[in-house]
């Protein structure tokens, strides 16, 4: 029975984080914000601007996409944290994506 409760909440508690480039940051007339980075290669979702998507507010969606546009003028490093397994190669793309827990620039 200990072995199972161990199992079970390592799962809850999975997660992974990406630290990458941001290359390009697109912010779509609908207000969905796509970006490409060095740990996928390919275009992932995070937010919406227009409205809440998968649990992030557009209050935050505007922070996210102001600091990710910000790091890309001054080439800083962006860590993406993401809740559940997986890693940055094997994110999903475009609105398949998970919703970010958190984003941040590292110096």
């Amino acid at each position: 029975m200990l072995f199972i409760c161990l199992f079970i909440s390592t799962n809850v508690l999975a997660s992974f984080h990406c630290t990458v480039d941001v290359q390009r940051v697109l912010v779509y007339a609908t207000g969905g914000i796509n970006i490409l980075h060095t740990g996928r290669g390919d275009y992932t979702n995070i937010c919406n601007l227009n409205s809440t998507w998968k649990g992030v507010e557009p209050l935050t969606c505007a922070m996210w996409a102001s600091l990710l546009q910000n790091s890309q003028v001054n080439a800083q490093k962006v860590i993406f944290y993401y809740p559940g397994d997986g890693s940055c190669k094997e994110l999903a793309t475009y609105g398949n994506t998970p919703a970010p827990v958190y984003i941040g620039t590292i110096k």
